[in-house]
């Protein structure tokens, strides 16, 4: 028994009845081990779950011990990690007590606790002569925060553990990743790393044709049908692509190499998946890019006033004016103006919705822009302004992966003119990208005309978003 308490992986499976992978057992006799641990994982990796269960460990391990937990949201902190631990009580041999939402607690210093904050002073006033500090989605955990925690490590046998999908290739996740690494004992888990993949390479998943049904037999390994299955790798390899940052970071387990000419940064694109509030009182505005034949889709989508994405689909039917008609007409109440590619097929699609009463109005992005000084056309002021959007955090709700990784591949570049200059479809094309049809959806339901729009956007981004 003494070997057991001694040991967090065999806690977790003797005690807690877990059973873990080969992984996961490094990275929890790591917590136990060396004082600071950082794991970059991708998608449905059994990593929050791990944390959960080392949390357990701790606390019954020693009757001094204190660990906290945290995460960017409330709701990370109580529905991910804490969520795992009630999951894992229940089953456990060593008799803990009840356990509220986020504390645990089996004596007056002996217990575990969930804090979500943006004030790392609430940090500073946990010190034990054993303590455990968990950081779950470690990239979205503000600075001062990792700052408070140094300050709690100063005293006492001190363990930190930071987890999350390595979206975001700066700040101090990535620096345990990079300059910092000799204070770090690191781990990446790669899908492919992962139980449900073994024995399933990157090239047997290029080598699978498009399209294949869900009972094939290539998907049926799933000796752990919790974590991430061979079936959404080979998804994700389709929607998204093997160069897109998604793809790098979800699947991967890597920090996103994403371009230097990138419109629109990843760290922009994750911050905007926080929900909308659901104001149904407010304005809205639409965008839709129409689709020619094949592959391509065309996509609507339907923004707030306030930035909130309110809804966006897709159709690769060969005529889904109907569709999109019928998407649209269920805001009209709201609806002040749809904007609509008015280029090539674009045009008579546009007609055709306008004659169903919907607010339609025709945008040419290959126009000459406001600011032909700096843009080289309508089609480059729109996307910097959508840029300046994301940069001033003024999107929300933006919950679509593959719109995610269309804007994240989205690139520019200055012409010999000076201009500012999206790269083409063609181009795109050229290097492996699909015609980015969702994002030229969102495109156009921001695209906004207003005189000094930019600049509006461009102080907000200097002011700090105040």
């Amino acid at each position: 028994m003494a070997r057991i308490m001694a040991d967090p992986a065999l806690f977790a499976e003797c005690v807690l009845g877990c059973d873990l992978w080969w992984m996961q057992r490094q990275i929890m006799r790591s917590v136990a081990a060396t004082p600071r641990t950082a794991v970059k994982a991708c998608h449905a990796s059994g990593k929050t779950m791990m944390a959960a269960l080392a949390v357990l460990w701790w606390i019954a391990r020693y009757k001094d011990a204190i660990a906290i937990t945290t995460a960017p949201t409330w709701e990370q902190v109580r529905d991910l990690l804490w969520g795992e631990i009630h999951k894992a009580l229940p089953r456990s041999r060593f008799i803990f007590p009840p356990a509220n939402q986020t504390e645990l607690r089996l004596g007056a210093g002996n217990y575990a606790i969930g804090l979500s904050t943006n004030r790392g002073v609430r940090f500073q006033g946990f010190h034990a002569e054993h303590l455990l500090i968990v950081m779950d989605e470690a990239p979205g955990v503000e600075g001062d925060i990792w700052e408070a925690i140094e300050g709690a490590r100063a005293g006492g046998q001190v363990r930190l553990l930071a987890l999350g999908n390595p979206t975001i290739a700066s700040g101090p996740f990535h620096d345990a990743f990079t300059t910092n690494r000799d204070g770090w004992n690191t781990f990446t888990i790669d899908a492919f790393d992962t139980p449900n993949l073994a024995g399933m390479s990157l090239d047997d998943i290029r080598a699978m044709r498009r399209g294949l049904p869900e009972e094939s037999p290539e998907f049926a390994v799933r000796p752990r049908p919790y974590l991430v299955t061979r079936r959404w790798v080979y998804e994700k390899f389709w929607e998204w692509g093997e160069r897109s940052p998604l793809w790098q970071a979800r699947v991967r387990g890597r920090f996103p190499e994403q371009a230097e000419d990138a419109l629109i940064s990843l760290a922009w694109l994750e911050a905007a998946r926080q929900p909308a509030d659901g104001n149904h009182e407010t304005r809205l505005y639409g965008g839709v890019d129409v689709a020619g034949p094949g592959e391509d889709e065309t996509c609507a989508v339907i923004r707030d006033e306030s930035g909130a994405i309110v809804a966006l689909k897709a159709w690769q039917t060969a005529d889904p004016r109907g569709d999109v008609a019928a998407f649209l007409a269920e805001f009209r109440a709201r609806l002040q103006v749809v904007n609509v590619d008015s280029v090539g097929i674009g045009y008579n699609f546009g007609l055709h919705l306008r004659d169903q009463g919907l607010p339609i109005e025709f945008v040419n992005v290959g126009e000459t822009s406001r600011d032909s000084a700096k843009f080289a056309n309508a089609k480059a002021e729109f996307f910097w302004g959508l840029r300046m959007r994301f940069e001033a955090g003024d999107i929300r709700g933006l919950a679509d992966e593959i719109a995610i990784s269309q804007l994240a591949g989205i690139r520019y570049r200055h012409n010999p003119r000076g201009q500012i200059q999206i790269e083409s479809k063609e181009e795109a094309r050229k290097r492996g990208v699909k015609s980015p049809d969702r994002a030229e959806a969102v495109m156009l339901a921001f695209a906004d005309r207003t005189p000094g729009i930019i600049e509006y956007y461009r102080t907000m981004v200097e002011a700090g978003g105040e």
